[in-house]
Formats: C-alpha cells, sequence, structure tokens
C-alpha cells in the first residue's frame, strides 16, 4: 500500500484510539513520548498531525503523521511502521484479529490513564487523597470506555477475557441484548 493511501485512510484520531489516547477538548494530551505532566501535545485534526511543545520529546519538535506517531510509539523503523499502519487499516492481517493481553491492558490502562486529565471529579478526589497523578501510576475509569463508537465486538470480548467486563447474566430490557457490567463499579456495556 502507497504511503499516501495509508494517509489518506488512517485518521490520527483513528490512531490515538488504537493505543488508548485521548486528547482533551482542546485537542491537547499528555504526550505518550516522553514524561509529561502537563499536557504538551497538539492535535490537528485538519492536518491529521500531532506536534509536541516540550523540549524533552523524543520527536525533537517536527510534527508526526500518522506513520511517524506509530513509529514513534512502538520505537519502530519507517519501514515497520509503514507495515504496522497497514495492519491497523486492516485488522483481518492481524493474528487472530486481536491484540495480545499485554498489549491490550496497556491501551487500556493508557486510556484510563489519560483519562484523569479530562476529569474534574477524578483530579479533585486524587488532590483530596493527596495523591499526585503526574508522579504515580494511577486511572479512571468513567464507566465510559465501553460504550459509544469505542464499542465493538472485539474490544468487549477482549476486555471479558481479560478481566475488565464480567458477565452478570443480564439482559438489557430496551434492547433484549446481553450486558456486560464493569468489575469495579458496575456499569454497563450494550451491545
Amino acid at each position: 500500500m502507497e504511503i499516501s493511501a495509508i494517509k489518506s485512510q488512517l485518521s490520527i484520531s483513528t490512531i490515538l484510539h488504537y493505543y488508548g489516547l485521548k486528547p482533551d477538548k482542546n485537542a491537547k494530551m499528555c504526550c505518550p513520548f516522553h514524561e509529561d505532566k502537563t499536557p504538551s501535545m497538539q492535535i490537528y485534526y485538519k492536518t491529521q498531525t500531532a506536534y509536541c511543545f516540550s523540549s524533552n520529546c523524543k520527536t525533537h519538535g517536527k510534527s508526526m503523521d500518522v506513520i511517524d506517531f506509530i513509529m514513534h510509539r512502538e520505537n519502530l523503523s519507517k519501514h515497520e511502521a509503514i507495515k504496522k499502519a497497514e495492519e491497523i487499516l486492516n485488522p483481518a492481517t492481524r493474528k487472530n484479529n486481536r491484540l495480545s493481553d499485554t498489549d491490550f491492558l496497556t491501551n487500556m490502562f493508557t486510556y484510563f490513564r489519560n483519562a484523569i486529565n479530562n476529569s474534574k471529579p477524578a483530579k479533585e478526589y486524587l488532590e483530596k487523597r493527596s495523591l499526585d497523578f503526574t508522579r504515580i501510576e494511577v486511572g479512571y475509569n468513567s464507566g465510559q470506555f465501553h460504550h459509544g463508537e469505542r464499542k465493538t465486538e472485539e474490544l468487549l470480548k477482549q476486555a471479558l477475557e481479560v478481566g475488565l467486563l464480567q458477565d452478570k447474566g443480564l439482559i438489557n430490557n430496551r434492547t433484549k441484548r446481553k450486558a456486560t457490567a464493569l468489575l469495579q463499579n458496575g456499569a454497563s456495556a450494550l451491545p
């Protein structure tokens, strides 16, 4: 597949979702490429690029397209990053069409860790407990990771397999479909 075809088909938001990263409402987020206490990465949806404004970043102040983002995120060569981009575009080429449990859990934790930046109640709770989320590995689950456009059958299946969700045998009265519940807070996913 040509690089231009990859870039036209693979959006920066798809890449961020793939890695469990979520920018705030201003399209900013903590940079995943260096230790970052305040969001220093800006996402540009119009140009499908990302840019980190920190001088500590290994991207060295260069604008990154989706291939560059993959390359830096996984420490790959440009050729390997292009192959990975093709794999992300065509999940059927992935072995068993799923991430390894370690990669899945890493992506999910990254999503939960980044969710703290978008939640005022989570920040307030941590401050009340004198916990500095920029210094410790902690995440926040709003109960929404398995709802909306993030929800796929594969995500639900793997979340059940690794123990993030639990099958409670519940049926949704509205849809008459099976519901799954989060282990921690009992929120449900309605497939």
